[in-house]
C-alpha cells in the first residue's frame, strides 16, 4: 500500500488546493501502480523555513517498484497534465521513497 505524505505551505497554498492535489495524487498513484489502497496525509507545518509550496513524499514497498525512473516519470506526467487541466499554478516537488517494511493492519 503506497503512503503519501503531502506537506504544503499554507501561506501560498489554500486548504482547498491542498485537498484537491491530495485527492488527485492519490488517484494518480493508484492508477499508475495498479494498487487500490493508497493513503494520503496532508499537513502544513507550524514552523516553516525555506520550504517549497508543495512537497509530495511517496513511500511504497520497494519490491512493488519495477523501475523507479519510469514510475516517477509516469506520475510526473499525470501530475503535469492534472495541473494544466485544473489551472493549478503551484510548483510540486515529488520524492519516491522505496521502503522495506512490514505492515500489520487492524490490530
Amino acid at each position: 500500500m503506497p503512503l503519501i505524505n503531502l506537506e504544503y505551505d499554507n501561506a501560498s497554498v489554500s486548504d482547498a488546493e491542498a485537498e484537491a492535489i491530495s485527492k488527485s495524487v492519490r488517484d494518480i498513484v493508484s492508477e499508475t501502480t495498479g494498487i487500490a489502497d493508497v493513503f494520503v496525509y496532508a499537513n502544513t507545518a507550524r514552523v516553516k523555513i525555506q520550504i517549497a509550496p508543495i512537497e509530495i513524499f511517496l513511500r511504497m514497498t520497494g519490491k512493488k517498484i519495477q523501475n523507479r525512473k519510469e514510475l516517477v516519470s509516469a506520475i510526473k506526467k499525470k501530475l503535469t497534465l492534472w495541473k494544466s487541466e485544473n489551472n493549478f499554478k503551484h510548483p510540486i516537488n515529488l520524492t519516491l521513497i522505496p521502503m522495506d517494511w512490514n505492515v500489520e493492519i487492524g490490530i
